[in-house]
């Protein structure tokens, strides 16, 4: 990976050295594709989808200071929640040398970042659970089963979206209803939920953000299980009465879609994390093809292999500096600075990961697409993220909005 980009400083190369070093001294990429695919019980509970995380390669992160890299610094973490490359190169660095370890950081390392913007007796809850209990997790709950990919997008009539409900009693919320699609939701201790609290307007209006611990009476879920699965499992959430107080909102009622926006950026830092792991399939796709030998001479000789090696380093180079440069961006004029390029990289990366598949299964035509090749864990789990922040169509749809204003 080229780290001559004018916004990677030394400290952020330090960084990436850090975890290079660590993926490569404790992680076994295979390990956790085995773990991802192990089989499901019916009806997993939270805690047999818990019992499946590697706990001890997490509390080692923490001991390099990689878990905690988004924690504010007066709390015990790396200081780093609002330096987007910072995140994004470890990111990058933790999938290309670790696989689904990428993903795990970044899941964890988003909400952590949020969370500074919390209120004082909330931030001391939070973190201080965070850094002493290695296995505190958490998770961001958005869409719902009648609401596609999308709770937000493309229809804002009152009524079209959001059918579940929070209201309020006293100083309390009774929340109720499903929500569908959520990364780790099987795994978190805290929810970080956006829910419709007024019935009758707009989705964009009437979205309230709440925090809800996953121990409250009411609340469970229900596996997704997905054609490629990670370790920090997808599920469906039901709520039935689910009551927390006051002080666990995060958001004015009815101003929760304005905080989801201005999270966007931080969004990005999965990204980052699939650009790693595709440079990894990459890189050993192009290994493979400049050893394997046809007709006197490495396939990457032969014309029709060459350049589909060559499509595939354009569509990974061009995704790349595409993530920093939005990353940029976003830090350098706020959150909210390139929602237009967050939408064309989301729509990007989907069309890309399908043409690198296609182009990697051509290029390991002699060997055949077996399950032995890292290319295989790869293509099942990138498929299952076509829907993440929406789907790829989804996304021009939005930008589409932006560009007619």
């Amino acid at each position: 990976m080229d780290w001559n980009l004018p916004y990677v400083t030394e400290e952020h190369k330090s960084l990436v050295m850090l975890m290079k070093e660590f993926c490569e001294r404790e992680v076994d990429i295979k390990k956790l594709n085995e773990i991802a695919d192990a089989p499901l019980p019916p009806n997993a509970t939270w805690e047999q989808c818990r019992a499946r995380v590697p706990w001890d390669l997490l509390s080692k992160a923490h001991d390099a200071g990689l878990r905690q890299l988004t924690a504010p610094i007066e709390y015990g973490g790396g200081g780093y929640g609002a330096d987007l490359i910072a995140q994004g190169a470890c990111a990058e660095t933790a999938a290309y040398y670790g696989g689904q370890l990428g993903r795990m950081f970044t899941i964890i390392w988003k909400p952590v970042a949020d969370f500074d913007k919390l209120s004082k007796d909330l931030q001391e809850e939070l973190y201080g659970a965070f850094m002493q209990d290695r296995t505190t997790l958490f998770a961001a709950s958005i869409t719902e089963p009648n609401s596609g990919s999308d709770m937000l997008m493309p229809y804002d009539e009152p009524g079209a979206a959001g059918a579940y409900f929070a209201r309020q009693e006293g100083d309390e919320w009774v929340l109720n209803g499903d929500k569908m699609w959520c990364e780790a939701a099987c795994v978190a201790n805290y929810i970080v939920l956006n829910i419709r609290t007024d019935p009758k307007g707009p989705i964009s209006k009437s979205i309230t953000t709440f925090l809800v611990p996953t121990k409250t009476p009411g609340w469970s879920i229900r596996v997704n299980d997905m054609m490629g699965n990670e370790i920090f499992l997808n599920a469906q959430q039901h709520y039935e009465n689910v009551r927390i107080p006051d002080r666990y909102r995060l958001s004015p009622v009815n101003s929760g879609a304005e905080g989801m926006r201005t999270r966007f950026a931080g969004v990005s830092i999965h990204l980052f994390a699939f650009c790693g792991w595709a440079e990894r399939i990459f890189d050993e796709m192009k290994e493979y093809a400049k050893t394997r030998i046809q007709g006197g001479k490495p396939i990457i000789q032969h014309n029709n292999v060459g350049m589909m090696v060559a499509e595939a380093d354009v569509l990974l180079r061009t995704f790349r500096l595409m993530v920093y440069q939005n990353a940029y961006e976003c830090m350098e004029e706020g959150p909210n600075a390139s929602p237009l390029m967050l939408f064309y990289i989301n729509w990007y990366l989907k069309m890309m990961v399908t043409r690198v598949s296609e182009i990697a299964l051509d290029v390991y035509g002699g060997m055949g697409p077996q399950k032995e090749l890292n290319l295989e864990h790869w293509i099942r789990v990138s498929l299952s993220l076509q829907h993440g922040g929406s789907t790829g169509t989804l996304n021009l749809v939005k930008a589409a909005k932006l560009l007619s204003k």
